[in-house]
């Protein structure tokens, strides 16, 4: 029992003795260097995650498809909220489809509603989404959404495409009654 309690030690001593000279350079001075990393917080931006979204629809007797994919775009300013968290803002690209021919290709980003919502409330937002809505006798209607990240704070928007892609917005009250009654 002594004998290998005794060894145990003298292979521990070895091994100490061996690091010790595999760090020491020539006239035995020491050549290694360690270096601490500060104990940086690591904050990345937080992203929505990607959405894919295909709805089947008929618009004036004819059968049709719309495409709608969201993605985060580091292209894109960043936002920050109060707290300082930083938030990738989101592109979101549209497609309408009928019979293998595109009749609209879109993308759109928070700035494409800059004519409905207010500037001071935009710079602090993303582009939350982007959704079929209906078909009416004006043309295809979509629900868009711009809000403070993480929050229920959001501008609701009414995004009507005409058969000859033209694009009519309007914001909606939360109630969600039209904010230009006009069909």
């Amino acid at each position: 029992m002594r004998l290998s309690i005794c060894l145990c030690f003298l292979g521990l001593l070895a091994c100490v003795s061996c690091q010790s000279d595999a760090r020491k350079g020539e006239a035995g001075r020491a050549d290694v260097h360690v270096v601490s990393k500060p104990d940086v917080e690591g904050k990345s931006s937080e992203r929505m995650p990607m959405s894919d979204v295909t709805t089947r629809f008929q618009f004036r007797g004819k059968p049709c498809e719309v495409q709608v994919f969201r993605t985060p775009d580091e292209t894109l300013p960043r936002v920050k909220d109060e707290a300082g968290n930083e938030y990738v803002d989101n592109r979101v690209n549209l497609r309408i489809i009928s019979q293998g021919k595109t009749l609209v290709e879109r993308s759109l980003t928070k700035a494409s509603f800059a004519s409905v919502v207010d500037q001071r409330f935009l710079q602090h937002a993303i582009f939350e989404g982007l959704v079929y809505d209906t078909v009416t006798s004006r043309g295809v209607v979509f629900a868009a959404s711009v809000s403070y990240p993480q929050s229920d704070l959001y501008v609701p928007i009414r995004l009507t495409l005409t058969e000859g892609g033209h694009v009519a917005m309007e914001t909606e009250d939360l109630l969600g009654t039209s904010a230009e009654e006009g069909e």
